[in-house]
């Protein structure tokens, strides 16, 4: 009964059927909910099958350490970035070469539970007294507010069957960077706790935290036995902050921290009680992305970030090693460990014998790799491999579920978890079956494919749900210009080749634009030629696109922030208020792919939050000036009408 209790208020919560008498009694409602998350979770030290590689269908990396005797433990996410989290762990007993089936898995899900209850983030650590920490994140939902750091501990990390102490919480947060211990002997732990107070039917839920939001540092004097707050940095525009501390020659304390608009930096002077405003640190770009920093045995910084050169990037593209000597001030090397798209998250370490350790993701949706980067100091130095036994681009995990045999190759077949969450296929890979076309149209390698000009495929066996999450896979032709229309009139989720088209000037015209009217917050696209992964998600008045993992388009249309973009779409004929549309895939004259074409109704309850720290791709002046006529003339045109 408190279960159906709890339910049916966040029910009423979020569709709104309260009294005005009901915010307090909700906001009370929902703190009761996210103290499911103080339960103590359990540790699956047995998970096969259930969590076999043909079981998992996403890949997010965690942390990657090593073990006295010389094992590799790597963590990652499965599930998703989202409230359907878990972690799942691998070893290496060959220095990296070949990898265990899940040995430990920690998912908290249940279906006696009100909402989703998530593991997100963490990260693995060997401390000095050669324990295995595993340091973890629950919370309700996505965020809660209040989330919270929990950890458990391996003594006998090396054995053939570990054991593992039962999970004890620190404090509120997250944590996903692993502890600096300092000169003094005090081991130094970096816990975020976000500065966005809630998600969703959450927000407000904790006010009393407000004053300890931020990138906290806590402090152990007794070998991790207890915890003690110690200072906090408040970034502008944080995402998760990550942060990460290092200890310079003088004493003085360095962190870096994850910001949407790169990185930035904040010194101490006093062991973390105090510090400085943020700043950015000089010469150093990186994207919105995790990076990592790390103090090595020669006394160099090693820094791993994206983009080949130190003050610049290009996305999460090019991850690369940099080493300082001067505690960050000027960086050599530029070591490229990883060149292509989608690849993000890096988290390492350095063996006693110099060897230095990456591991990171790529592609976490559509190809779910977990990979490894095994190089050394010199290595760095020399911007490419010259060290015996360095290696790059080693798989550690990926998962199997609706893949063939082939690499990245999806079927049509829904996964476990979707099949849970309520998605239905729309496409059987095989037929057009449910869809109209006019013959320019074919099935190849079970994708839809338009081959020559005749019109646009639509889907006739049901409308657009109101509120639905649509997934699918896209492919473009060199300069294609394509699009997926999913309410009335002239609302699109844009494809396109972001490289070769015209279109390419504008933003609002690029991939994963909502076309006419709002740029993503950056370029995702792979190259013409190869497979994109794309999500629509659209709940009440809240619209986002997701490419390649990546959320690239959040907002909600009827914040008056907005509202000249609204505007802009309205002149154009798109009206994002209305419903009851017709999916529709666009023929524009070029050659395009479609495939894994599926989709789900939002339940009610289900709250879908619009990010406040979106901010879309600017339109250059040129780009500005051609739309702004563009406008003009349709403007007349409908005078004349």
């Amino acid at each position: 009964m408190r279960y159906l209790t709890i339910a049916l208020s966040l029910l009423m919560f979020s569709t709104g059927f309260c009294s005005a008498a009901e915010p307090e009694r909700s906001v009370e409602e929902m703190r009761r909910i996210a103290d499911f998350a103080l339960e103590t979770p359990e540790l699956n030290t047995s998970p096969l099958p259930e969590y076999d590689y043909d079981q998992l269908d996403y890949g997010m990396t965690i942390g990657i350490e090593r073990t006295s005797n010389g094992r590799l433990w790597a963590c990652w996410v499965g599930g998703g970035d989202s409230p359907e989290a878990f972690f799942v762990l691998a070893t290496s007993d060959d220095n990296g070469e070949s990898w265990s089936k899940p040995r430990l898995v920690i998912d908290t899900h249940s279906d006696d539970l009100p909402m989703d209850r998530s593991t997100l983030v963490g990260n693995l650590w060997t401390d000095p007294l050669g324990r295995l920490w595993l340091i973890f994140d629950q919370s309700m939902g996505m965020f809660d507010g209040r989330a919270g750091v929990w950890v458990t501990i391996c003594e006998n990390p090396d054995d053939e069957t570990p054991e593992w102490s039962e999970p004890r919480r620190i404090w509120h947060g997250v944590t996903l960077n692993k502890p600096t211990v300092l000169s003094n002997g005090e081991w130094m732990l970096p816990i975020s706790l976000d500065q966005r107070n809630g998600f969703g039917p959450f927000k407000d839920c904790f006010r009393e935290l407000d004053p300890y939001r931020g990138a906290n540092v806590f402090v152990s004097t007794d070998k991790g036995s207890t915890w003690k707050r110690r200072g906090c940095v408040r970034f502008p525009n944080p995402d998760w902050h990550e942060h990460m501390i290092v200890e310079r020659e003088d004493g003085s304390l360095w962190m870096l921290a994850r910001t949407a608009k790169g990185i930035m930096q904040s010194e101490s002077t006093d062991l973390g009680t105090t510090w400085s405003e943020p700043t950015v640190p000089e010469g150093i770009a990186q994207p919105n992305a995790r990076f990592h920093v790390r103090r090595m045995s020669s006394g160099r910084l090693l820094l791993i970030k994206h983009g080949d050169k130190i003050d610049s990037h290009q996305g999460r593209v090019q991850l690369s090693a940099w080493l300082s000597e001067d505690d960050g001030k000027t960086w050599k090397g530029g070591l490229v460990l990883d060149e292509r798209r989608g690849i993000s998250y890096p988290d390492g370490f350095q063996a006693p014998d110099g060897t230095i350790y990456i591991s990171y993701d790529r592609n976490r949706a559509k190809d779910g790799e977990i990979l490894l980067a095994r190089f050394t100091e010199e290595d760095v130095l020399a911007g490419k491999l010259v060290s015996e036994g360095s290696k790059l681009k080693m798989l550690i995990s990926r998962p199997l579920a609706g893949k063939t045999a082939e690499q990245g190759t999806s079927t049509t077949s829904l996964s476990a978890e979707e099949k849970k969450q309520g998605f239905v296929s729309l496409f059987d890979g095989r037929t057009f079956n449910g869809w109209k076309q006019d013959g320019n149209w074919k099935i190849e390698n079970g994708a839809f494919y338009r081959f020559k000009n005749g019109g646009s495929l639509y889907y006739e066996t049901a409308r657009v749900p109101d509120d639905f999450e649509l997934r699918f896979d896209w492919k473009v032709s060199r300069g294609c210009n394509s699009g997926v229309y999913y309410r009335p009139a002239q609302v699109e989720y844009q494809v396109l080749d972001n490289v070769h088209s015209p279109y390419r000037e504008n933003p609002r015209q690029a991939a994963a634009s909502l076309f006419f009217c709002m740029a993503p917050s950056k370029d995702a696209t792979r190259p013409f030629g190869e497979w994109n992964t794309a999500k629509i998600v659209c709940k009440d008045s809240v619209i986002q696109h997701w490419l390649n993992g990546e959320r690239v388009l959040d907002f909600d249309y009827e914040d008056p922030r907005w509202a000249e973009y609204v505007e802009l779409l309205r002149i154009r004929g798109g009206d994002l208020s209305a419903r009851d549309g017709q999916l529709w895939l666009q023929d524009h004259g070029q050659d395009v792919w479609f495939r894994n074409l599926r989709w789900r109704e939002i339940p009610p309850q289900e709250k879908v939050v619009a990010s406040p720290d979106f901010e879309p791709m600017p339109v250059p002046p040129a780009a500005l000036a051609k739309e702004q006529e563009r406008v003009r003339r349709m403007l007349e045109r409908s005078k004349q009408k």
